[in-house]
């Protein structure tokens, strides 16, 4: 014969010593299980501020990053070193061209033409060369980064070409 639900909670409660109260120890245990997760919760946030020191630490002090960064900073002043060079060649080959054609008889303007497309190239790399310079400075300000330069390396780079091998 089934029992039924007083005979199951009479058994119960006989053989235990506690009341079958199903609902009741539902709630208990959601109670416990939000407890245990708020508690932890506190935790992680107390403790993120010194986990989060610790990663940067370990990220910016890891040996790869720090031969990146070395190696990157002068590879950075060698590309500004590179972009001046080009930067006098193109403006050389402009000057060059105005010279040779000036005072000729320029009918088509081709030789204007010629003559503005060569400035525009040697602006352009000027302009790159710029950018470069930029980028250089940005990286020379950030503390996680500027830790690995070399002292031989300017901190910063203006208008003049700089020496990186000082």
């Amino acid at each position: 014969m089934p029992k039924t639900t007083s005979t199951f909670r009479e058994e119960f409660e006989t053989e235990t010593g506690f009341r079958w109260k199903p609902w009741r120890w539902f709630f208990a245990i959601v109670g416990i299980c939000l407890v245990v997760f708020l508690t932890i919760q506190v935790v992680g946030w107390t403790t993120q501020p010194a986990r989060t020191a610790a990663g940067v630490r370990e990220r910016v002090g890891n040996a790869d990053n720090a031969l990146f960064q070395y190696e990157k900073f002068h590879d950075a002043c060698a590309a500004v070193v590179a972009w001046d060079k080009q930067h006098e060649t193109a403006r050389a080959a402009a000057e060059r061209h105005d010279k040779r054609t000036q005072g000729k008889p320029d009918p088509l303007g081709r030789n204007a033409d010629e003559s503005n497309r060569l400035h525009q190239v040697a602006d352009g790399i000027l302009l790159t060369r710029q950018k470069a310079a930029e980028q250089y400075n940005a990286d020379s300000r950030k503390w996680t980064q500027d830790l690995f330069k070399s002292k031989s390396l300017p901190s910063r780079i203006g208008d003049v070409t700089p020496n990186c091998d000082a």
